[in-house]
């Protein structure tokens, strides 16, 4: 985590993301890197009158200008907290993204907004967010709303354990020590899974005795419905954040996808997802 990238497009959503991401930098000593994909319009100047290219160049030299001085403002920002920061502006021709950028920078966590995804637009398209969810090779934080005050010392970790979750969490360990907190490990139990509870418990006790740094509890709980048996938990657990791997998938056929995808798109409080696919 010593390198942050936060993608931003100046949304409130996006201001949320980069509120979280400048108190993780502080407490992680991190350096932040602030992107901005600026899409260049340039492609359709053949369609406009000549007269009118001229005012369509200064609009959108006036637009990226803009851009720049906002990704300036939050590198200021960052600056005035003691992070070390860097603006990132890229003129987009439609096929940059934002996971283009992680491994060359060498990004260590990704924070960022999501304006989520709902009905027909969800099981098409779904959202950028869950676009670079799907492909980030890096952990990504995921922010609708801005925590008060901005700190995470219960994390919720839901895995089903058929596979060890312990090589992919390093990050989220020392997530989890920037403020001292504990990690609730949640088996969800699928009815027709044929684990029992004595086994699970074994995985779980051999991933707390490989990270003693950190504090943890141990919960279960039996459903098909995933997403909600960790909704379930969250009422009693009351977790600051959501920990989660994209390896238990939900849907059928077309429409088969992870399940932090989902969480991204409907969860309030933030998602920490790993993508043990990259």
């Amino acid at each position: 985590m010593k390198k942050l990238l936060v993608p931003t497009d100046f949304s409130p959503c996006a201001d949320n993301a980069v509120d979280v991401a400048l108190e993780i930098g502080r407490k992680a000593g991190a350096e932040i890197t602030f992107l901005h994909l600026f899409p260049d319009k340039s492609g359709s100047m053949h369609t406009l009158k000549p007269e009118s290219k001229l005012t369509h160049h200064a609009e959108q030299d006036a637009e990226a200008g803009n851009a720049k001085a906002r990704l300036d403002e939050l590198v200021h920002r960052a600056e005035r907290m003691g992070i070390k920061a860097k603006p990132l502006f890229v003129l987009d021709k439609g096929v940059d993204k934002i996971e283009n950028y992680i491994k060359p920078l060498e990004i260590g966590l990704v924070v960022m907004g999501s304006h989520g995804a709902s009905g027909i637009r969800e099981l098409i398209v779904g959202s950028q967010t869950q676009r670079v969810v799907r492909h980030s090779p890096t952990p990504v934080l995921v922010v609708k709303y801005k925590p008060d005050p901005v700190e995470f010392p219960n994390i919720l970790f839901a895995s089903t354990f058929h596979e060890d979750p312990a090589p992919h969490m390093d990050c989220l360990i020392r997530f989890a020590g920037l403020w001292n907190g504990t990690i609730h490990l949640l088996y969800i139990g699928l009815e027709k899974d044929k684990q029992s509870k004595a086994e699970v418990e074994e995985k779980m006790n051999a991933l707390s005795n490989r990270f003693t740094d950190v504090k943890f509890t141990q919960n279960f709980i039996t459903t098909n419905d995933t997403e909600w048996g960790i909704k379930h938990a969250a009422k009693d657990i009351k977790p600051d954040v959501i920990g989660i791997t994209t390896d238990i998938t939900v849907g059928s056929l077309l429409f088969n996808h992870s399940l932090a995808e989902n969480l991204v798109n409907h969860e309030e409080i933030p998602v920490f997802v790993i993508n043990t696919r990259c």
